[in-house]
């Protein structure tokens, strides 16, 4: 029996906010690990200062089977812990390691209508670059 490693990536500012517990609910009954962004330094990218840990969360993402990226709704979009760690993995040598991996996405906020859209399909892309596939948990 193969055992499916599924992480719950918390793009929020707050580790034990409303995203995290939205993950929860979700993933209730699974057995699931959080990463909380906040809880990392990811550079922009081209930033090459002292302290980076984009490797570490690379190392729990490449461990996954499932990845499953919550994010609240700042502006109209994503948040930027998201956006960089998008933006990292991008242009990560080792981006062939997400192959054939699944990827969903969560999005929070009081009335996220006019960033569902518009987020979803930003991963969708990324899933497809990547060679992922991409789960929509909307129609799970």
């Amino acid at each position: 029996m193969n055992i499916i490693t599924t992480v719950f990536v918390n793009a929020s500012q707050h580790a034990k906010g409303a995203t995290s517990e939205m993950g929860r609910q979700y993933l209730r009954g699974n057995d699931y690990q959080q990463l909380n962004l906040v809880e990392y330094r990811i550079n922009q990218l081209n930033q090459q200062y002292q302290g980076d840990q984009f490797s570490q969360v690379f190392s729990q993402l490449k461990a996954a089977d499932w990845i499953v990226l919550g994010t609240p709704v700042y502006w109209h979009h994503m948040s930027a812990y998201l956006q960089t760690l998008l933006e990292r993995l991008s242009q990560d040598d080792d981006f062939d390691a997400l192959r054939g991996k699944r990827l969903s996405i969560l999005i929070q906020g009081s009335d996220p209508s006019d960033t569902i859209g518009p987020v979803t399909r930003i991963i969708q892309r990324f899933a497809g670059v990547a060679k992922m596939e991409f789960v929509d948990l909307q129609e799970a």
